[in-house]
C-alpha cells in the first residue's frame, strides 16, 4: 500500500476514507508522497509533494512551490478531493526502469535522473537538445538515446559542427552533385542521407552557420533534403539529436543563433549534470578507468597493475571541482597511472598537484561554500573582516555565474538563486545592481 505523509492542517474524516479506498495509507514517515495542507509555503522536498492551498494560488506561488518539489498546487475548492486522488494515483505509477550499460556509471541520484530522461526521450522521434559542460558525456548520452530507440539497429552518424569548415558544411551534410563546385568530381549524398532510418548527432551545434540553420530547420519541419547543385528535394527519415556546452539563448538575442531553429531542436531539452553533482559515481568511475587504462596499454599492464584507490586519494578526487568533468577525470587517472612506479594502490601522492591547488571552495566545509575551518583560523589570527569576506564571496559568485551564463544577467540571476533574483520583474535587475556595487562590468568580464 502506498504511504502518504500529511502535513499541516489535519485531513477531514471523509478525506481519510477516500484515501483509504484509493489504496493510500497515512503515516508519519517513509512517504512516497507528501500532502502539505495549509496557508504556508511547503518546505523544499525531494519527495513528490502536493500543496493544498487555503485560497487559489497565484502564478508566483505555484512557481515557487514547483521549485521546492511540488507536482501540483490547488485550492480546497470544488472537486479538490478527486484532483488529489488523481495526482496520488499518478505518483503511485513506478518510474521507468533503466538498466545502464556496462560503460555507464549511475550510482548518484543525478545520474539516475539523467538516464530516466534519456530513456523517455528514446521512446519518441522528437528532436533532442543535450546541454552540459565540456566533458560531461553528451555524445555518450546521444548514443544511449539512439541505442534505446526503435532506430537502435540503424546508423548513428556523429557530426562535430566545429570541425567542418563553414564553406564545406552544407555539402557534407546534404551532399552535392558532380560539378556543383570545383573538386566535386562525383555525386555525393551527404551525411544526412547516410543516416537514413537512424540518428544524426550534431555536436557543438552552436557553431552551425546561420544560413545552414535555415536549411536544417526545413529538414526538421518537412523531412526533406536537397543536394548542393540541384533543386529537387528527397524525403529522408532520421532523428536529430544536437548538443552544446553553451547557453544558446544569449546567442539568439545577439542574432548568432536562430530562435526558430532553437525551438525546434529543443523540443526535448535534457541538461546533463556535471561531475561535481555526481560524486557518488566517482569511486566506480575511477575503478573502471583504471581497468580501461590497462586494457588499452598492454605494455603498462606487464609492469604491474594498480588494483584500487585509497580512501584518502578518493577524498582528494571528490574535493576537486572537475571543470572538465568525466573527460578530465579520465585524463587525471591515466596520467597518474603513467607516472606510477610501483604499488597496487593509487595514492594521493600519485595525483596531479593541480588537484590540490584547485580544490572546491566547499572542500572540508560543513555549511555550503563557506569553510568553517578557514573562518575559525582567521578569527584565531585576528585577521577576520566579515564585510570584505562577504564582498569577495559575492564577487566570485557573480563572476562565475555570468561566465557560465554567457554574459546573460537574467540567466546568471537564475543560477544564483533567491538573492540573485530578488523580487524584480526583470530577473537580472538585482544582479545588475549588485554588479554596479561591486564595480563589475560585462565588458571587463568578457576580457578575462
Amino acid at each position: 500500500m502506498p504511504v502518504l505523509t500529511w502535513k499541516g492542517e489535519a485531513p477531514k474524516p471523509a478525506t481519510v476514507d477516500a484515501l483509504g479506498r484509493a489504496g493510500w495509507k497515512l503515516a508519519e514517515s517513509g512517504a512516497q508522497a507528501i500532502v502539505h495542507h495549509g496557508r504556508s509555503m511547503p518546505a523544499a522536498s525531494t519527495t513528490p509533494l502536493i500543496w493544498l492551498t487555503a485560497a487559489p494560488p497565484n502564478a508566483a506561488q505555484v512557481k515557487q512551490a514547483v521549485e521546492r518539489g511540488a507536482v501540483d498546487v490547488f485550492p480546497l475548492e470544488g472537486e479538490w478531493e478527486s484532483r488529489l486522488l488523481a495526482r496520488l494515483a499518478e505518483l503511485s505509477v513506478p518510474e521507468i526502469a533503466v538498466t545502464p550499460p556496462p560503460n555507464v556509471v549511475a550510482e548518484s541520484a543525478a545520474a539516475k535522473r539523467m538516464l530516466r530522461q534519456l530513456k523517455q526521450a528514446a521512446q519518441t522521434s522528437m528532436p533532442v537538445l543535450l546541454t552540459g559542460e565540456t566533458g560531461s558525456g553528451k555524445e555518450l548520452a546521444a548514443r544511449l538515446i539512439h541505442q534505446w530507440s526503435p532506430r537502435g539497429s540503424r546508423t548513428f552518424v556523429p557530426i562535430t559542427c566545429a570541425a567542418i569548415p563553414n564553406e564545406l558544411m552544407e555539402g557534407e551534410l546534404f551532399g552535392y552533385t558532380k560539378g556543383a563546385f570545383s573538386g566535386a568530381v562525383k555525386d555525393y549524398d551527404g551525411l544526412m542521407v547516410a543516416a537514413e532510418g537512424g540518428t544524426v548527432f550534431l555536436d557543438e551545434v552552436d557553431d552551425t552557420p546561420f544560413p545552414l540553420q535555415v536549411k536544417l530547420l526545413r529538414v526538421l519541419e518537412d523531412h526533406v533534403v536537397s543536394r548542393f547543385g540541384e533543386s529537387k528535394w528527397r524525403a529522408v527519415d532520421f532523428r536529430i539529436i544536437a548538443a552544446t556546452n553553451r547557453d544558446l539563448r544569449p546567442l539568439i538575442h545577439e542574432g548568432q543563433f536562430g530562435a526558430d531553429f532553437y525551438e525546434r531542436l529543443a523540443t526535448v531539452l535534457i541538461e546533463l549534470p556535471p561531475l561535481r553533482e555526481r560524486l557518488d559515481d566517482l569511486p566506480v568511475m575511477t575503478t573502471q578507468l583504471i581497468e580501461r587504462y590497462y586494457r588499452e596499454d598492454t605494455v603498462a599492464a606487464k609492469r604491474g597493475q594498480v588494483k584500487d584507490v585509497t580512501p584518502e586519494a578518493l577524498e582528494v578526487l571528490k574535493a576537486y571541482s572537475w571543470p572538465g568533468n568525466v573527460r578530465e577525470l579520465r585524463n587525471v587517472i591515466f596520467a597518474a597511472l603513467v607516472h606510477k612506479r610501483s604499488g597496487s594502490s593509487l595514492l594521493p601522492s600519485d595525483l596531479p598537484r593541480r588537484l590540490w591547488q584547485e580544490s572546491r571552495p566547499d572542500a572540508g566545509s560543513e555549511n555550503g561554500i563557506v569553510s568553517k575551518q578557514a573562518v575559525e583560523q582567521k578569527l584565531a589570527e585576528g585577521s577576520m573582516n566579515l564585510k570584505a569576506e562577504i564582498e569577495t564571496l559575492e564577487r566570485v559568485a557573480v563572476e562565475a555565474a555570468l561566465k557560465r551564463a554567457g554574459g546573460s544577467a537574467a540567466e546568471a540571476a537564475r543560477m544564483l538563486g533567491e538573492v540573485g533574483r530578488g523580487t524584480a520583474k526583470d530577473p537580472g535587475g538585482t544582479l545588475r545592481v549588485m554588479m554596479k556595487r561591486l564595480g563589475l562590468s560585462a565588458a571587463t568580464l568578457k576580457r578575462r
